[in-house]
């Protein structure tokens, strides 16, 4: 697939242009080399670079992206997740010799800023591999360790909470800084990040002036989001990798990836049916040796609920939970286990669609319809990663046929499932009744861990007892599961759907 290129700067004035010409520009790479006393390289980077790659082929998006930021240009790139796009950012930097020191103290030449700790973690690994003095700073680790991790390393890959933290205090530096990487874009410019990396660009604009070469990568770029993006970059080059979208879709300048590799399907189920039906085809993946599945839930809660169920439903197989609530070490234990092949099955919230690199997610499963079609975009993104094949498989019961019909009207057309009939069939009194069991709700205002319904948030989970009674006098399509008939928490939740009452605190 060819990258399609934009320039997006508008048409200069002769005032500009004389303004500009005023400006410094950015030394170009032997210039930089000479003020920084290192040996100029015997080949040029921008021929040397696919050594890199060792005999690998580059994928579309390397192709275009390296090139543009081996010639000094701020980059934008939007290609589907196991795309390549780690390397399309650090090849560069590595070709060119930036990061490839060893500095003293927390002094990096290159950023990568996150919005989780598995991606850093993961970023510094490619990094480390490419040759490259690495660390991470990340939440979850002591300061003494964040010290030792991230101390005399060219490459920092980092969660913004905490790298702003360290710049506010004075212990990570950026005076030497050179090259910004935001991986995630869209994720670190969403409304919970933005204020954070906005400062953290500040602090390094600030200390290294027009040197500073910014590029941001994703699988999804929306387009409010890219017009926030390009405040911190200068004429940033476009390179769009995106596969064709849906009609509905092509209105929009948003620009989306996708699993375009994978077979997307779509089963429809109940509430009561769909932890046997995901057991079922989890079973079925995970026939052969190797390979693993990913289950996505809606909450922490349905998470550990969902997980001990399938634990269960799958004997012989270790199944693992990912969510935001645990520790570090327990995270960095539940991704070795996947990478060993001694866990095989993970459930996780939407902090598994970013960033986690698992060698071959042979099934990813939606138990709960994403939130928004950048989220099921990047859910989706981690199965048929680096040509393997692999499947999408998005479990939709009743409740939840509304939330998905919003959802599919933004997805590219290549990671559609086909159209079914029953989509359409829309109850209302399901999405009433789901507001109207006593007992369901999202918790006291405030409380992150128990989100409120509202636009673009799928309603928090309320557990079999009170779905039981918002129920009654339905006809179920399916018999109930006979964990359901042992009065077991099946943990499926459809949430709650449609308005609902404010709810006053108890006194």
């Amino acid at each position: 697939m060819t990258p399609t290129r934009t320039k997006d700067q508008p048409e200069r004035t002769s005032a500009q242009a004389t303004d500009n010409a005023a400006r410094p520009r950015r030394p170009r790479e032997g210039q930089d080399q000479a003020r920084s006393g290192q040996p100029a390289p015997v080949s040029s980077p921008a021929t040397d670079w696919q050594r890199f790659l060792g005999n690998r082929t580059p994928t579309p998006v390397q192709a275009g992206a390296i090139p543009a930021l081996l010639a000094g240009r701020d980059v934008i790139t939007t290609a589907r997740t196991g795309s390549g796009k780690t390397l399309a950012f650090l090849i560069p930097a590595a070709a060119r010799g930036i990061g490839m020191s060893t500095p003293r103290g927390m002094r990096p030449e290159v950023l990568v800023v996150t919005p989780t700790r598995e991606l850093a973690v993961q970023i510094r690994d490619v990094a480390r591999e490419l040759g490259m003095p690495a660390g991470r700073i990340t939440g979850g680790i002591t300061p003494n360790q964040t010290r030792s991790e991230a101390s005399g390393k060219g490459v920092i890959a980092g969660t913004p909470g905490r790298l702003k933290d360290l710049i506010t205090r004075g212990e990570l530096s950026l005076a030497g800084l050179r090259y910004v990487v935001l991986d995630e874009a869209d994720e670190l410019l969403s409304l919970g990040f933005l204020k954070d990396v906005g400062d953290i660009l500040r602090a390094a604009q600030s200390a290294a002036g027009r040197n500073l070469q910014i590029a941001m990568a994703s699988a999804t770029f929306p387009a409010a989001i890219r017009e926030v993006a390009e405040r911190f970059m200068h004429a940033p080059e476009r390179i769009d990798i995106a596969p064709e979208r849906s009609a509905e879709a092509a209105q929009s300048d948003d620009i989306l990836g996708g699993a375009t590799g994978a077979t997307h399907l779509l089963v429809h189920t109940t509430r009561e049916a769909v932890l046997e039906v995901a057991a079922e085809h989890a079973r079925e993946a995970l026939r052969a040796p190797g390979g693993c599945v990913v289950i996505f839930c809606r909450t922490k809660a349905l998470v550990k609920r969902r997980a001990e169920r399938l634990a269960v439903l799958l004997p012989g197989e270790e199944v693992s939970a990912l969510q935001g609530n645990m520790d570090q070490k327990k995270r960095e234990r539940t991704m070795d286990l996947l990478r060993e092949g001694q866990s095989r099955v993970l459930v996780a919230t939407d902090i598994a669609g970013r960033g986690i690199d698992l060698p071959e997610v042979r099934l990813v499963i939606h138990m709960d319809v994403a939130s928004t079609a950048e989220d099921h975009v990047h859910r989706s993104g981690r199965t048929a990663r680096a040509g393997r094949p692999g499947v999408n498989l998005v479990l939709l019961i009743p409740e939840q046929r509304e939330l998905w019909r919003n959802v599919r009207r933004g997805l590219p057309a290549a990671v559609q499932p086909p159209l079914t009939r029953e989509e359409g069939q829309i109850d209302k009194a399901i999405q009433e009744k789901q507001g109207q069991g006593r007992g369901g709700g999202g918790g006291r205002p405030g409380n992150p861990g128990s989100p409120q319904p509202g636009p673009g948030r799928p309603p928090r989970d309320t557990g079999t007892a009170s779905h039981s009674r918002a129920q009654q006098g339905q006809k179920r399509a399916a018999k109930p599961h006979p964990h359901n008939a042992q009065g077991l928490d099946t943990g499926t939740g459809a949430g709650r759907v449609g308005p609902q009452k404010a709810r006053g605190r108890r006194r």
